[in-house]
Formats: structure tokens, C-alpha cells, sequence
């Protein structure tokens, strides 16, 4: 349940979401005897995915968004007669939650800033509005009432986000920002965003910096800066 730290709606604050893995939405590993081994792996890495935590410091204009830093790095143990190395063990919840990128908003500008080191080198990426179509479905999640708001995806799939009026910011998780409302949850076909805790007084919201290094570009060339690993030379 989500904690509340005040009586009424706040336009500014952290909001802590935990993500997961919707496991039932996709084929376990090993079921289909066609899949290559590859994809066996990779099924398997998302079945054995574990919960992460992301936050989202908000206020009225600007917000940024990260995931808890990654724990399970590689740890070198040199107490006993030999070196060891402890293998780290990839949880892909941490990646697809966001990773080690940091997700800027700017109301005034119109768009989101992503910062990342993915390809190498950080670069910030200015990412377009999303394009939403909202429902007048709602629901009502830990005291707020929530309305459906959608993006559709390939294959007829949607990105599903439960937003609040009650808190009249338009900032959500990862870069899903834009409706009239707070995102307390977001479903993206196979992943779940889902507020947990809210504190309206964090300190945190009263100075939220924008990420300024790397260069910066805008998404149609980022993909040219990454390069198409399935293309031709």
C-alpha cells in the first residue's frame, strides 16, 4: 500500500515504484521445442528476474526518474589462498526498469532527457512526447482514483498507465510522462510499474538538477550514433 504523507493532493514529491516481470505474459523456457538455445536463455533470464525499486522526484515542472543502483556486480574475494571472482547474475528487471539511466523531465521545454552510457560514451537523448489515447476507464488504486490512458505498440500489444488528477503533475516512470495526472502504474505488455509509497515532503523535489553530461541528440540520432547490429556494412 501506497504510504501518504499528506491530507491532500501535493504537486511535488518521491514516488517509489516497484517493477516486476509479468511471468504468466510470456511462453516459459524450454515448453517450445523449436526455440534455439538463445532464446531458451533468454526466456529462462526473465522467468529467474527478481523486483526492483525506481523512484521519481517530482515538482511542478521538472521530475527525473532512476533505479536503484545495481547491486549484484561482479565482488572480488581475496581472503582465501587464491583470487576469486563472484560472477555477477543479470537481472533483466534491473535493465528494462531503466538500468543505470537517468530519465529527465521539463515541462516548460516539452520534452524528456535521457541520459545514458549504454553504447559507451554518456549521451543525453531528447525523446518526443508520448501520444496518448485516454479512456474514461477507472479505477481506484490505494485511495486515488485512476484513469486508463494507452499506447499502442506492434502487434496489437499496448502500453496500459493508470494516472491520478488528484496529483496534477504530468510526470510518470522511464520517460512515460505527459497525461493529466500523476502515473501511479504503468503496464508495459510485459513488465509492471506499481506506486508504492509516496512522501510529499521529500526534500529531494526542491532541487532536482538536469542531467548535462554528454552530448546531446536527439533520438533519430542516437540510432544512427548506436548503429544497426542486424544491418548491412
Amino acid at each position: 500500500m501506497i504510504g501518504i504523507y499528506a491530507l491532500s493532493a501535493q504537486n511535488k514529491g518521491k514516488i517509489t515504484y516497484r517493477i516486476e516481470a509479468i511471468k504468466d505474459s510470456i511462453e516459459k523456457p524450454f515448453e517450445n521445442l523449436e526455440n534455439s538455445e538463445a532464446k531458451n536463455m533468454a526466456l529462462q533470464m526473465f522467468q529467474d528476474s527478481k523486483p526492483v525499486e525506481a523512484y521519481l522526484v517530482f515538482n511542478d515542472s521538472v521530475s527525473i526518474y532512476n533505479v536503484e543502483p545495481k547491486i549484484d556486480i561482479p565482488g572480488w574475494n581475496n581472503s582465501s589462498d587464491g583470487l576469486i571472482i563472484t560472477k555477477s547474475k543479470i537481472n533483466i528487471s534491473w535493465s528494462l526498469a531503466g538500468g543505470s539511466s537517468v530519465y529527465f523531465n521539463d515541462l516548460s521545454r516539452d520534452f524528456t532527457i535521457t541520459q545514458n552510457e549504454i553504447m559507451g560514451p554518456t549521451v543525453r537523448v531528447i525523446q518526443k512526447p508520448k501520444e496518448w489515447t485516454i479512456t474514461e476507464e477507472s479505477k481506484v488504486i490505494d485511495g486515488y482514483t485512476c484513469y486508463l490512458a494507452t499506447i499502442d505498440k506492434l502487434n496489437d500489444k499496448k502500453v496500459k498507465a493508470w494516472y491520478t488528477k488528484e496529483i496534477p503533475v504530468t510526470h510518470g516512470p522511464k520517460g512515460f510522462n505527459g497525461l493529466p495526472g500523476l502515473i501511479l502504474e504503468i503496464e508495459d505488455v510485459i513488465y509492471l510499474w506499481k506506486a508504492i509509497k509516496i512522501d510529499f515532503e521529500s526534500p529531494e523535489a526542491n532541487d532536482i538538477v538536469e542531467p548535462v553530461e554528454g552530448d546531446l541528440m536527439t533520438n533519430e540520432e542516437f540510432v544512427q550514433f548506436c548503429g544497426n547490429p542486424f544491418g548491412k556494412d
